[in-house]
């Protein structure tokens, strides 16, 4: 859902006409409001109007559907129009270095010491620190790994090393995008950082990526299209930029498949609540921070979206799996139009 606005509480002209007409004093004039930016399924409405008994506080959410939305919104006002907002870990740099971020006292959020262990040490999660500072605290996550079919693909994989098999050309599924591509192939050439690959990195994964599409019967850009590609045609592989929402999907539509983090490693995002610069009630923002930072609502957001939350144990990573969050890259560009080129090889 893109844009779409929730006010709770009265409309402006409205809620005037009812203090004066009622002679209330500035007490309830001045009731708290949280100005909330989210991905929808990060702040529903249950949970919004617990928060609101709670607090007494009223919450406005804006939901997002693009990286470049929140950008847009967030840098548009200087950080004025939020007091906090959902961002990954990757984003999350340039709003640091925009100074659009307050950091968080973690004191504030005494939840977040009940995180699961691969999350709670926040020195440990790279890019949500600062100098010291604490500008971000994870809240959900997943992996991007492979989905495959059950009754085509045996034994089950291990590695995305099974994407470059003879005996699925023509049987594959592959997201459109060139950072990912590039950055999960990386990763199967036994490239230590995915994310920074030099010139002569980039045309030998080239060269890899024009070799994987022989075997790709079609790139897909949602999980919807995957689906219904998928149930239309013969495939046995599929490359699940969408991670366990994706599986949770195909699931619910019969299909008879399984997924797995492959042993070289899985790219992964890590989304965080961050605080803007212009938050206006600190304390009542970290309160929502550490409200959402509850098993319960974890293992709902976990039901609800099939994301992985940081809270409660989940499907979306095994205690041994290897998780490899998403960073910026050395060159978008140069990534986006070499991925062209691959697609266009014939």
């Amino acid at each position: 859902m893109f844009g779409k606005l929730v006010k709770r509480g009265l409309p402006m002209m409205a809620g005037i006409c009812v203090l004066m007409g009622s002679g209330l004093s500035g007490a309830a004039a001045d009731a708290k409001e949280l100005r909330v930016l989210a991905w929808q399924g990060y702040a529903d409405d249950d949970w919004v109007k617990e928060f609101e008994q709670k607090t007494g506080a009223d919450v406005s959410v804006v939901f997002i559907g693009t990286d470049d939305e929140i950008w847009a919104k967030i840098k548009g006002s200087e950080g004025k129009d939020f007091d906090l907002f959902a961002v990954n870990t990757a984003q999350l740099q340039r709003y640091i270095d925009a100074g659009l971020t307050t950091p968080i006292d973690l004191e504030k959020v005494p939840n977040q010491k009940s995180q699961l262990p691969i999350f709670a040490d926040l020195a440990k999660v790279k890019g949500v620190m600062r100098d010291g500072n604490v500008h971000a605290i994870p809240f959900c996550f997943d992996s991007i790994g492979l989905i495959y079919d059950t009754d085509k693909v045996k034994p089950a994989p291990t590695s995305m090393d099974v994407l470059w098999d003879p005996q699925y050309k023509g049987k594959v599924l592959a997201y459109d995008n060139g950072e990912h591509n590039f950055s999960f192939t990386a990763l199967t050439m036994g490239i230590a950082d995915p994310f920074k690959l030099s010139a002569e990195q980039l045309e030998q994964i080239k060269k890899k990526l024009i070799d994987l599409k022989g075997n790709v019967l079609s790139f897909y850009s949602t999980a919807d299209e995957a689906l219904q590609i998928y149930q239309s045609n013969d495939v046995a592989l599929i490359w699940a930029n969408y991670g366990q929402q994706q599986v949770k999907a195909m699931q619910d539509a019969g299909a008879h498949i399984a997924y797995v983090n492959p042993k070289e490693g899985a790219l992964a995002w890590l989304d965080t609540w961050a605080l803007t610069s212009g938050v206006e009630d600190k304390e009542l923002a970290e309160q929502w921070i550490d409200f959402l930072l509850r098993k319960q609502i974890g293992e709902q957001l976990t039901q609800r979206t099939g994301f992985g939350n940081t809270v409660a144990p989940s499907a979306n990573a095994g205690a041994d799996d290897k998780l490899i969050y998403l960073e910026s890259v050395e060159d978008p560009t140069k990534r986006a139009d070499l991925w062209n080129e691959i697609k266009a090889a014939q």
